[in-house]
């Protein structure tokens, strides 16, 4: 072959191989446009946002611990919790005391805190306006047994005929005024805080010099002092409050709850009471008083419970959390273990199938018993996983969990 014609083979080939490279592009961009698109991958997650069942796996050990119930009416008694609460005096048993009759104070016997007995003097005050009483009184006291043995001088002479029957009624009216001024004068001292024995003891012939000037302030019952403004030497009139007594055996704790709960609320209901200085001590009392108008600063009508404090715990002005516990009454309710916590919302599982359980988004109010209230989500005969429940809440959080993939 000659030279020449090699050459024109060569040309020729090079000439061809250009459209070879671009017909396969063609080829290939073709065959790439007339693949069909893949599908995305199927969600394997659960939202609690959105109807879901959770399936769980033949042989899942879940289902060996599981535990139902129905949810159905029962009788429960509901606990409602106040907004506020405080302890405070036992108002029928406090006592703001003075003196009855103005006098300088000489003694003080109690002070600040004593716990005291009914009777016990508290202070001593010269007092010579009481004083004058008691002198009354011995005066009106030895002017009736004059009149008492005049009388009855009249009686025997009118028997024998020596006066009118005149003078006898004469001296009768004047035994009857002495007695009636003896007993005024009886009756203020009595007003002036003098027991009878006192009294009695002003009968005597003879009384130690001043004695009858010493008036004693005492106890009206048995408590504890929790205020005193008396002082040595001063000078005080009835007006001057001198000790605050008040009984803490007994005290009341006042609960401000929501005006929607004001028909569940009456006298005789339990109460549960906590403050905040022993906080793993319920203190159990019962209302005793459910007011009658609605605040309407904070829309809360106010229930007085009366609690037992024997060992001095409770004080006054301290703040309490107040639970009430209300009558029974058949309620929606479901068992407590049932509802789980998932981020902010309430749980229960609904059974749909052997292994198929459905979240449902519940509320609930506190009971006084291992039931709940169903307030939503639940309806009478669904049956609600109990003991179980938080496993198939570990189990649906698992589903819902983002799995990655190679990048």
């Amino acid at each position: 072959m000659s030279i020449h014609r090699v050459m024109r083979l060569s040309l020729a080939s090079l000439r061809i191989v250009p459209f070879l490279v671009i017909a396969t592009i063609h080829l290939s961009c073709q065959s790439k446009q007339e693949d069909p698109p893949k599908p995305p991958p199927p969600a394997a997650t659960t939202s609690l946002g959105e109807p879901g069942i959770l399936e769980l796996p033949e042989g899942s050990p879940i289902l060996d611990h599981l535990q139902t119930e129905r949810v159905a009416l029962r009788p429960i008694r509901v606990t409602l919790k106040a907004q506020a609460g405080k302890i405070l005096t036992n108002e029928n048993r406090l006592a703001h005391l003075s003196a009855r009759v103005p006098g300088r104070i000489v003694a003080v016997y109690a002070d600040f805190g004593a716990r005291v007995r009914e009777g016990d003097r508290l202070l001593l005050l010269d007092s010579p306006a009481f004083g004058e009483a008691q002198l009354e009184y011995r005066k009106a006291r030895n002017l009736l047994s004059v009149a008492e043995k005049a009388f009855e001088r009249a009686q025997a002479l009118l028997d024998r005929g020596a006066i009118g029957a005149g003078e006898q009624q004469r001296r009768e009216a004047d035994y009857e005024n002495a007695r009636a001024d003896l007993h005024e004068a009886e009756e203020k001292l009595h007003l002036l805080g003098m027991t009878e024995r006192e009294i009695r003891r002003l009968a005597a012939k003879t009384l130690p010099h001043a004695e009858v000037a010493k008036v004693f302030l005492r106890a009206p019952f048995r408590g504890e002092v929790i205020d005193r403004k008396a002082t040595i030497g001063e000078v005080v009139d009835p007006n001057k409050v001198l000790f605050t007594m008040a009984d803490l055996s007994i005290v009341w704790v006042r609960a401000d709850f929501p005006e929607q709960q004001a028909g569940r609320l009456k006298a005789g209901l339990t109460v549960e009471v906590r403050v905040s200085a022993y906080p793993n001590t319920a203190f159990r009392g019962v209302i005793t008083y459910v007011g009658a108008v609605i605040d309407p600063a904070t829309r809360t009508i106010m229930a007085r419970a009366e609690v037992s404090n024997l060992d001095g715990r409770l004080r006054p002005e301290m703040f309490a959390e107040v639970l009430l516990v209300t009558d029974e009454q058949p309620l929606l309710t479901v068992p407590r273990m049932a509802v789980q916590q998932m981020g902010n919302r309430q749980v229960a599982f609904v059974v749909q199938g052997p292994r198929r359980f459905e979240p449902h988004e519940v509320t609930f109010a506190q009971t006084a018993t291992e039931y709940v209230q169903v307030i939503t989500g639940l309806a009478a005969g669904d049956e609600v996983v109990t003991q179980g429940s938080y496993a198939l809440k570990s189990e649906l959080l698992r589903e819902q969990m983002p799995t990655g993939g190679p990048l």
